[in-house]
């Protein structure tokens, strides 16, 4: 941050992101799922947890039972275990799409992608959605990078 002349010490200017400087475009890609399919960790909190059984049409305790491990005090789905895909992902799609957790619903916007233009453009050698299709607003980035803290 750079502080500007005039300013209290306590007051900094706000820093533009690569993203708010030049459009992004984005488009889930039809069949491709491949994000379901990357190792790794998908968190679920408690409004991901209730949204995915009500789903689902299980108990809270049933979903965290059958699908989740605590991790350091979390929630998570571990995806790609022994080459393992999600666990929701059947072949027509994410089988909980319309309950599922916020982390999946910000892909690929996760402040791990969104630090540099050159993590964009690698994940985009993941993600074939990635600078197709229409623009993404700056506040729709925003809104997903709130929304998924990790």
């Amino acid at each position: 941050f750079v502080r500007r002349k005039g300013f209290a010490s306590n007051q900094r200017r706000y820093s533009v992101k690569w993203w708010e400087k030049e459009p992004l475009r984005f488009e889930c890609q039809p069949d491709c799922f491949k994000c379901c399919t990357k190792p790794g960790i998908v968190h679920f909190d408690r409004e991901d947890i209730r949204n995915a059984a009500d789903y689902l049409g299980i108990p809270l305790a049933e979903f965290k039972k059958a699908f989740l491990i605590r991790d350091d005090g979390e929630w998570v789905l571990e995806v790609g275990e022994d080459g393992a895909p999600c666990s929701f992902l059947t072949d027509k799609g994410c089988g909980i799409h319309e309950g599922k957790p916020k982390q999946c619903q910000s892909y690929p916007f996760w402040r791990e992608n969104m630090d540099s233009k050159n993590m964009w453009k690698l994940v985009g050698g993941v993600c074939p959605g990635i600078d197709i299709g229409p623009m993404i607003k700056i506040d729709t980035i925003k809104s997903f990078l709130k929304k998924f803290r990790y």
